[in-house]
């Protein structure tokens, strides 16, 4: 299926003028975007599965874990 993008010049400018390239580029780029946005649905099933087999989440422990990773 074809569909028609219109992208501002200066990211045209930046990913080249190869038609063919843009294309391939701009797929890959859209294929990252729909593969991190399954990942994100699948870990928000999977968080809100836990939720309720195991309770909600102890914000205290969250704020620990993200100080820990920073």
């Amino acid at each position: 299926m074809r569909k028609t993008l219109t992208l501002d010049p200066e990211l045209i400018d930046a990913l080249g003028a190869d038609d063919a390239a843009l294309s391939s580029t701009v797929n890959a780029i859209l294929r990252r975007e729909v593969d991190r946005r399954q990942r994100l649905d699948a870990l928000t099933k999977l968080l809100d599965r836990l939720e309720q087999e195991r309770g909600p989440v102890d914000q205290d422990q969250v704020a620990q874990y993200r100080q820990l990773l920073q």
